[in-house]
């Protein structure tokens, strides 16, 4: 059996981010052992692509042990910090070993702007890097038009049919990329840098993306490429 305990012994950084000074919690050493998780993804056999999941890559699911254990030691700090202490309880949505392995030529439109994961305040997503800073960390965008950097449920039918609208303009099928800097679209307004076994905690509804700095290079290899724990939480 695989030791995949988190560190209960951590220091945690909160950084307010944009016009909407929404809070990202950093947390450092979030996990005993790091190169336990990466153990446990193996060589990469068992990851595969997710129905209805945008994620330009392959996942294999954590045990649930994984993210219960998220819930139980930030718990109470999440829901100070995010403004959900009405909530009572934690539901852990997704939890899983992600690594972008879609080239740049093979993006859809969709890939290559800043997403955000749900419309919900009460969901947030957990970042685990298992990777160094060479792979890229995670940025967090404004939407420029409309000063947006979080996508509501009330905001999404005017927001998603501008952003079709201005991505058919701008031609976006014809030049597939990863977004990691200021676009015609997009403003960035925070980065992150990944670094081995380092965690950062943001509202799902957070307009960001993935900084893939090796994007000709991409690799399967849990050891060589970005390998990242994706989780997303919802309270309720």
């Amino acid at each position: 059996m695989i030791d995949i305990q988190l560190n209960s012994d951590t220091s945690i950084k909160v950084i307010n981010i944009g016009n909407e000074n929404y809070p990202l919690l950093l947390i450092d050493n979030f996990a005993n052992n790091a190169e336990n998780l990466i153990t446990l993804a193996g060589n990469g056999e068992h990851f595969c692509q997710q129905d209805q999941d945008f994620y330009p890559g392959v996942r294999q699911n954590m045990p649930a042990t994984y993210g219960s254990q998220i819930c139980a030691l930030h718990g109470q700090l999440i829901k100070f910090y995010l403004g959900l202490e009405h909530t009572k309880k934690a539901n852990t949505v997704l939890s899983a070993l992600s690594i972008t392995t879609t080239p740049p030529e093979r993006l859809k439109p969709i890939q290559m702007v800043p997403h955000f994961d749900s419309t919900s305040n009460q969901q947030i997503a957990v970042i685990h890097y298992l990777c160094d800073d060479s792979h890229g960390g995670t940025s967090f965008y404004r939407h420029k038009q409309t000063g947006l950097e979080r996508i509501t449920e009330q905001q999404l039918p005017q927001y998603s049919q501008l952003l079709k609208q201005q991505a058919i303009a701008e031609k976006l099928h014809l030049n597939s990329q990863y977004i990691s800097s200021e676009t015609s679209l997009y403003e960035k307004i925070h980065t992150v840098k990944a670094k081995m076994n380092r965690a950062i905690i943001y509202p799902s509804n957070a307009l960001h993306s993935g900084d893939i700095q090796r994007a000709k290079k991409l690799s399967a290899n849990p050891k060589q490429g970005r390998l990242t724990i994706s989780s997303f939480i919802y309270f309720e």
